[in-house]
């Protein structure tokens, strides 16, 4: 049995949440049939203490966005990011979005379905899409994941 509600004492049940998301600067995550505990006064918990914290370090892993090729940077004061098979300089504002889908098996938890929609900027030489870099996608992921939690009122404890 888990604890107690933290607001209202009540029991805490467990269940598979309806899809919701979040979004932060282009970037929107998808989090379906995640698992978590509610109380019969719909306050929800994660499942466990750990559980958002581990969904957001797996966002942010180095190998999280090898699919999509990264750009270069160039410039220290004024960045701007070039393709890195031909070398011409990427459009400012994204040109599409490329969708990801991840399973996300936490621990001892059912896996789940998270997806990102990816802001992609295609080079005008020779056609291909990149992400600015995987560093600053993942720290999009993990603030636009931050905002899919408080969307639907889901607490740690």
């Amino acid at each position: 049995m888990s604890k107690p509600c933290s607001k209202c004492k009540g029991e805490m049940s467990p269940g598979i949440h309806e899809p919701f998301h979040g979004e932060e600067a282009g970037l929107r995550v998808t989090i379906r049939e995640m698992p978590y505990v509610a109380c019969a006064e719909g306050h929800k918990r994660f499942v466990n203490i750990a559980f958002a914290a581990e969904l957001l370090d797996l966002l942010r892993s180095p190998g999280m966005f090898q699919d999509i090729p990264a750009a270069t940077k160039k410039g220290l004061f004024r960045k701007s990011y070039l393709c890195p098979d031909c070398a011409r300089e990427l459009p400012e504002s994204p040109t599409g979005q490329r969708e990801q889908e991840v399973s996300a098996g936490l621990g001892r938890v059912q896996p789940f379905k998270v997806v990102l929609s990816i802001p992609v900027y295609k080079c005008g030489g020779c056609g291909m899409e990149h992400i600015r870099s995987a560093e600053e996608t993942g720290t999009l992921a993990f603030k636009a994941t931050d905002h899919a939690y408080r969307s639907i009122d889901i607490h740690p404890s």
